[in-house]
């Protein structure tokens, strides 16, 4: 296990004092202007980028015109290293006239690089994601007959060489541009995850594969720093210490490429304490995705005031059947608690039903865009919260985002199960004690 915490330590100290001292070079207003073969019209492109949180994370917005077809698209960048922004999977459409797609997926993936022209002006080039079969990801019109329009719109951006210069450093900002740098306020899944708070500065990482996949390749930024760079999954079993700064860290998994065939499938797992997750480019919402982010919170006087703790009480241990499967077991201080369930990936018209002990809450809640919120009441005591999976929707396994709330704190869970299936929550109500008034 390598052991690179000094190291890291000071290089943390470096690059925070170099960001310091110098204007974000990515922020501002990118343009270009482009034509397809054979086509005299012109493809006008323009990227807004806001702000970035810590120098990583970069709210931006696209806008697209070309021939009678305009649109708006927000989106999310992710900084790989000094000169790399990672693009979104998804971009979320804000407007789109005179057409509409009923996908928000454009072939604008892999990522942007920061370089200077001949004249020494700064540009963006696109870099597409190396694979000998790149994936297809499919757009589908409602107005069959602007199917050559939209095609050769996407066949510009799937393969022309695209360079944006940029026309202004001032920051894109907007009313909703803040909603894309947090999950539950985003209008879609960015590729960045919720808010992990650990209990410990100190953790474990390790990557993992699909076996048969050749070549597939990734690397890792914490806090704007690569500390695995392009690991073959296949060929070395990388696993090392990780240390994080107290406070906020954002941590980026990158695909760096898509393999032979199929969208990059490597997963990383990580492990500080008693707390485990993982990142995995082989689930639904993340294939053929550039990145997945994750914020990472150690603070360990403050976090046990924004989520809820680990659940070690006793309760009911019984052992879990062939189809049951237990996804949380949280403490909650709280006895009244709110469900908010929803699909951050597409309505595909899954629905679910969720019980409380021996009570159902709901029965055949569909599962939509936007969330659906449901008010429980716990008992003293160890609670069973049950989700079912009622269908698969349209697009196979059911997958739903489920998250708790009591005001002050809040934990989410991913899932994804088949009908049939149980998928258990286990909380411990422990009403919080009055804080005792010492008399001078």
């Amino acid at each position: 296990m390598t052991k690179n915490i000094f190291l890291f330590i000071c290089c943390f100290v470096f690059y925070s004092i170099h960001l310091s001292a110098q204007t974000d070079p990515f922020s501002g207003t990118w343009q270009m202007a482009g034509h397809v073969d054979g086509d005299t019209s012109t493809i006008n492109i323009e990227l807004q980028i806001g702000a970035s949180q810590r120098n990583i994370l970069y709210p931006a917005h696209i806008k697209i015109a070309y021939d009678s077809f305009f649109a708006e698209y927000d989106l999310l960048l992710a900084k790989k290293n000094i000169r790399e922004l990672g693009i979104s999977k998804n971009k979320y459409p804000m407007l789109q006239s005179p057409l509409v797609l009923k996908d928000r997926t454009l072939f604008l993936t892999g990522s942007l690089d920061l370089s200077k022209d001949l004249k020494g002006a700064p540009v963006l080039n696109l870099l597409r994601i190396n694979s000998k079969q790149p994936p297809e990801i499919k757009t589908t019109i409602i107005l069959n007959d602007s199917a050559r329009l939209i095609g050769k719109l996407n066949s510009f951006l799937k393969n022309a060489d695209i360079s944006l210069k940029k026309v202004t450093s001032i920051p894109w900002h907007s009313d909703h541009s803040d909603d894309i740098l947090e999950p539950a306020l985003s209008p879609t899944y960015f590729g960045l995850k919720d808010t992990v708070y650990l209990p410990t500065r100190d953790g474990l990482i390790h990557f993992s594969g699909i076996k048969r996949r050749k070549n597939d390749q990734v690397s890792v930024a914490l806090i704007g720093l690569v500390i695995f760079d392009k690991i073959d999954i296949e060929k070395k079993k990388e696993e090392g210490d990780i240390l994080l700064a107290p406070g906020l860290n954002i941590l980026t998994f990158f695909a760096d490429n898509f393999g032979n065939d199929l969208p990059n499938t490597s997963r990383m797992s990580l492990e500080f304490g008693n707390k485990k997750f993982a990142l995995d480019f082989a689930s639904r919402k993340d294939s053929a995705a550039t990145f997945i982010a994750l914020k990472l919170v150690c603070d360990p006087d403050k976090s046990k005031d924004r989520y809820f703790a680990e659940n070690t009480k006793p309760g009911d241990d019984t052992p879990l059947k062939k189809d049951e499967k237990l996804i949380g077991s949280i403490i909650s201080p709280s006895q009244q608690l709110t469900f908010a369930i929803w699909d951050d990936v597409i309505d595909d018209g899954d629905t679910v039903s969720i019980k409380i002990n021996d009570g159902w809450l709901v029965k055949g809640c569909p599962v939509k865009k936007t969330p659906r919120f449901i008010t429980a009441t716990l008992k003293p005591g160890p609670n069973t919260i049950l989700f079912l999976a009622d269908n698969l929707g349209s697009i196979p396994p059911n997958t739903s985002v489920l998250e708790i709330i009591d005001g002050k704190r809040r934990k989410s869970f991913e899932m994804e199960s088949t009908p049939g299936e149980k998928n258990f929550i286990k909380i411990f109500y422990e009403a919080e004690q009055p804080k005792k008034i010492i008399q001078p």
